[in-house]
């Protein structure tokens, strides 16, 4: 009877498994040309190959900190099985540097989304704008909900990408194919992070640009990774999920309990503790550590742990600085990452705390609840 009745509970969750439906979020391209003109001869197979590093540096990251994706192919496909690319030609009146992107971006997004058959109605996309436009300069990403939008010079070059390829290789920082990347990576949602120089990985893809943290280290180390933070951040996010998910929605409450910032006995790590109260399970809390005091520091140091089934958390800062500010965040179970349930951790939805040495000690400041 045992034996039956397991027979029968396998059947029917393999039924349930087998039909949910499959996940129908995925990233689009687009290279946005003026009117008239033709895209480079090889526009297809330079982005293919970059959409391609671009999942498998995701992939292997999120492996690196135990934190496997259920799907690899975020970038849409087109019937031959490659990178879907659309192509949208359009005239900017004034195609004057950085203050061309607004346009260029709505005019992209409707022209693909015309192509695609996109619906206002479906999931929010996550877009990928290169342009080929002469007079058109700057770079930007952003994220809105689970979908965003990051804008890109189109990285012209004979040579394909190596899926194996360093970002900041010489081939590859010749096209700012690092910053490239970045942008895509504020498309889904992250911030800027910057390394823990102990860790001696090389430079993390939200940190800075290749040539400053070049000057700054004293190197010219081609590796770029993505930090434990970020990883914690991009988890759970819709794009990397094998079935179809709504939506996720910011938790109706996020209350923080018995928060307490100090510092270890020997001076030489700062201890965050407190409980998380909330209607929705997170994951991780994510701590970045700013010299400078300002969210969105491209050096900021990254710190996460872990939530116990209550909401409990205990997270070490083990190489303070004199003197910074801690930015502290929740990576929940939806893909959601907030503080306060309004903003997003990349709007600055962080609880701040602000510190300093004197006499040998460390003083803290709260600068909000």
């Amino acid at each position: 009877m045992k034996s039956l009745l397991s027979i029968c509970l396998t059947l029917l969750v393999t039924t349930a498994l087998s039909s949910a439906a499959p996940n129908d979020r995925f990233a689009q391209i687009i290279l946005f040309v003026e009117e008239g003109a033709e895209p480079a001869a090889n526009y297809k197979k330079r982005l293919n190959s970059l959409a391609l590093r671009t999942e498998a540096f995701f992939t292997n990251q999120l492996k690196r900190w135990n934190r496997p994706v259920e799907r690899t192919q975020i970038f849409a496909r087109n019937e031959k099985g490659n990178v879907q690319i659309s192509v949208v030609k359009g005239k900017l009146l004034n195609p004057a540097g950085r203050a061309a992107l607004p346009k260029l971006n709505t005019m992209a997004i409707n022209g693909a989304a015309k192509q695609l058959d996109l619906k206002k109605s479906g999931p929010p996309v996550v877009f990928w704008i290169f342009y080929d436009y002469p007079g058109v300069k700057g770079f930007q990403g952003g994220a809105r909900k689970s979908g965003g939008v990051a804008v890109n010079k189109y990285p012209a070059a004979e040579t394909l990408i190596h899926i194996k390829a360093d970002l900041a290789s010489p081939a590859l920082n010749e096209t700012a194919i690092k910053g490239t990347i970045h942008e895509f990576g504020h498309a889904l949602g992250l911030p800027h992070i910057g390394p823990r120089p102990r860790r001696k990985l090389g430079n993390t893809l939200m940190g800075p640009i290749n040539k400053v943290y070049w000057r700054r280290t004293k190197t010219e180390d081609p590796r770029v990774f993505l930090s434990e933070a970020s990883a914690a951040a991009l988890w759970k996010h819709p794009i990397f999920k094998k079935e179809s998910s709504p939506n996720p929605k910011m938790p109706a409450k996020v209350d923080i309990e018995n928060l307490a910032t100090t510092s270890s006995d020997d001076q030489q790590k700062i201890i965050i503790t407190g409980k998380l109260n909330s209607d929705q399970k997170a994951h991780t809390v994510v701590a970045l550590d700013s010299e400078r005091g300002k969210f969105g520091d491209y050096w900021e140091r990254p710190y996460v742990a872990g939530l116990d089934p209550e909401g409990n958390f205990k997270l070490e800062i083990n190489a303070p600085r004199t003197q910074g500010t801690i930015f502290l965040s929740f990576s929940f179970e939806n893909g959601i990452n907030t503080s306060d349930g309004k903003k997003t951790f990349q709007q600055n939805s962080a609880i701040s705390r602000s510190y300093s040495t004197k006499e040998g000690k460390r003083v803290f400041a709260d600068q909000n609840q």
